[in-house]
């Protein structure tokens, strides 16, 4: 079984639950190792919060997106948002 799907959500604590309660179901039905299920949803858990607090660029009113899909022993989540990332790696020391 093949489960796929995309949530849009207000950059508010509460709906960090939601999100995770939404996975839990969907791998639950999927028939996800209850241990792995676990991990996963902390995973998500701790993204979704950051993008609460993070991700808003400024704009207070911005919200977020989960996106999620579950196919044969494959899962995929991704958190996206509106915040500037992180800053790109320093080139590496060169020593001569």
């Amino acid at each position: 079984m093949d489960i796929w799907w995309t949530l849009h959500l207000k950059r508010d604590p509460a709906s960090v639950p939601l999100a995770r309660r939404i996975l839990l179901g969907a791998m639950a039905t999927a028939g996800v190792d209850p241990q792995i299920a676990h991990d996963l949803g902390v995973a998500l858990s701790e993204a979704c919060a950051n993008a609460v607090e993070h991700g808003a660029c400024g704009r207070p009113d911005d919200g977020f997106q989960v996106t999620a899909s579950i196919s044969g022993d494959r899962l995929r989540i991704e958190v996206t948002d509106s915040g500037p990332g992180l800053p790109a790696p320093a080139a590496p020391l060169v020593r001569r």
